[in-house]
């Protein structure tokens, strides 16, 4: 369900392709310049904030074993913190620098939030912080088995809450009613280790679902939860999740991952294109191009104005044609992005995981419009919780990911009331 309403930022990547609703932002800040309030968060996450009027809601997890899921909800302008929610995990787990943390954005709509944890819990909340419902998926379908961990977002529509579950346990797609947190339809899945959400779309008056995960694209039917389609043979898409454009969906993929089976796709060649189309009277894709050169790191391709832009592992943006794959540039911006892009009027925003944000203007020629940091280098955000040692393999010797801690990470960024929002682990940014 795309958001294009001002003072809403609805889910994960605003409900699908991270578009903007036209507001007056900043094209520069520092932390003396339109910095409106910074506050510290209760506990640790990863999470996108979502905006629903004059509330920010934000996820965390709190204690060394996550021994506490926590929603938070703050006033837009201020900052102010007006109520917060510590529920027991129903399945706690060591804290550590490389297994998720509240990693799954929460949705919000005129009936409150509803927030999903790694440990498998899914609440629903009033706008006032009452529970609505809760489900313990761990305990109904089985507890997750991923030493990483959790990390899909749902995703929504009017009445319904979308969720991809991937695990080296059971896998499986739920449809989940809003109103009373009942399953509408479980479809089953491969078990498969990947972190991408999925997103809602329309063809031809057709609600779709698109998920990109380890090895394949799919096309599911929003209705029944039937799968319409499949493209396999793909590499490295288990965690950038898919950018859209109308009839478009971009996958994205990281060249320095492999898996998902028998690949037919190189890890670059599986940052591709597919169309939208009806075949035998349902819907169907087709193949357009295929990426040379292009790959994504954490961030997804993003879609904006008639151009898709990839940032891969090593910091280097990638402009190309979202319709023949051409690319019109490429350029070193000096750091990955985990936060999504964010296209507003001529300029492209690119929110760099150590807190650097560099603007550039959105066209086929690459143009350097501002650079901003948003702490001062000698006083980062650091984390105040406790971390414990990270997972081991069969042979007793750790397993994760290269590069040692990641803290602090500017993780994702919401678009609301003229202003970024933008969530560090451990801390909320709002620049104005």
């Amino acid at each position: 369900m795309m958001n294009r309403q001002k003072d809403i930022w609805s889910g994960f990547q605003n409900g699908g392709g991270n578009l903007v609703a036209p507001q007056k932002l900043p094209v520069e800040w520092s932390p003396k310049k339109n910095s409106a309030w910074r506050v510290e968060l209760t506990g640790y996450g990863q999470s996108s904030p979502v905006v629903w009027k004059d509330k920010i809601y934000v996820t965390t997890i709190l204690g060394p074993n996550k021994e506490k899921n926590v929603v938070t909800a703050y006033h837009a302008k201020t900052g102010k913190q007006l109520w917060q929610k510590q529920l027991v995990s129903s399945f706690p787990q060591a804290a550590h620098d490389l297994i998720s943390r509240a990693a799954a954005t929460p949705s919000v709509d005129v009936g409150g939030v509803y927030a999903f944890f790694e440990s498998g819990d899914f609440y629903a909340l009033s706008h006032t912080g009452a529970l609505r419902w809760h489900r313990d998926l761990g305990k109904e379908y089985g507890k997750p088995k991923n030493i990483y961990g959790l990390g899909s977002s749902p995703a929504q529509n009017t009445d319904s809450l979308f969720l991809l579950i991937e695990d080296e346990a059971p896998s499986y797609l739920l449809r989940i009613e809003k109103k009373s947190g009942k399953t509408l339809w479980k479809s089953d899945r491969e078990p498969r280790t990947s972190y991408s959400s999925p997103i809602l779309t329309r063809f031809q008056n057709q609600e779709l679902l698109l998920l990109s995960s380890t090895g394949v694209v799919q096309g599911y039917e929003t209705a029944t939860g039937k799968r319409l389609w499949s493209l396999e043979g793909l590499s490295g898409n288990k965690i950038p999740t898919p950018g859209i454009g109308g009839e478009l969906i971009f996958t994205g993929a990281a060249a320095a991952e492999r898996g998902g089976g028998a690949s037919v796709f190189s890890p670059t060649e599986s940052n591709c294109c597919l169309k939208l189309v009806m075949k035998e009277g349902k819907p169907s894709y087709e193949l357009l191009w295929k990426s040379k050169k292009a790959s994504c790191g954490m961030m997804g391709p993003q879609f904006y104005k008639g151009l898709v832009y990839y940032v891969n592992a090593t910091g280097v943006l990638f402009c190309l044609d979202s319709k023949t794959g051409e690319e019109f540039y490429s350029e070193r911006i000096g750091d990955q992005c985990w936060a999504q892009a964010v296209g507003i009027d001529d300029q492209l925003y690119l929110f760099g995981k150590k807190g650097t944000t560099t603007v550039v203007k959105a066209g086929p020629k690459f143009e350097k419009v501002a650079v901003n940091a948003l702490w001062e280098s000698d006083s980062p955000p650091m984390p105040r919780v406790p971390t414990n040692a990270p997972p081991v393999g069969p042979d007793g010797a750790p397993r994760g990911l290269p590069g040692g801690p990641n803290d602090p990470t500017l993780c994702a960024v919401a678009v609301a009331h003229d202003s970024f929002y933008l969530r560090v682990a451990t801390h909320l940014y709002c620049v104005r």
